[in-house]
């Protein structure tokens, strides 16, 4: 009978931890993107349809630590993120990501990650800078 009980509870954390999960959502952006290291301003368009509501944005490095994390405000057409290298811009109305990154000095090459958030969803992009 405890065995049975033991099950249960296991079961049941697993649910709520599963639907506390954003669920991962492709809203028209490239999974990864490239950006060579002399530095350089990229545009992205959105490819769907029907455009999602970005209403966050926010880059992490591989352990999940952030600087800035953009949010709407009012009367602006556009969300900012950036860090020390990178400046990711979300234009509303334009559904377009604009992405600017400073030369890389380091010799080595650096990543971020890029996650756009509609409030229920988000889609996680890579960004790349050679070295």
């Amino acid at each position: 009978m405890m065995k049975k009980y033991i099950v249960l509870f296991v079961c049941a954390i697993f649910a709520i931890v599963c639907s506390s999960c954003e669920e991962e959502q492709d809203f028209g952006f490239p999974t990864k993107i490239e950006i060579s290291g002399n530095g350089e301003t990229i545009g992205i368009m959105g490819t769907n349809d029907l455009p999602p509501s970005i209403k966050q944005i926010e880059l992490l490095n591989y352990n999940g630590d952030g600087n800035n994390s953009g949010l709407i405000t009012e009367d602006k057409d556009w969300i900012e993120t950036t860090t020390d290298w990178l400046t990711v811009k979300y234009f509303l109305t334009e559904y377009k990501l604009v992405v600017t990154a400073a030369p890389n000095e380091t010799n080595k090459a650096r990543k971020l990650y890029l996650y756009l958030y509609d409030g229920k969803s988000r889609q996680e992009i890579t960004v790349v800078q050679s070295k």
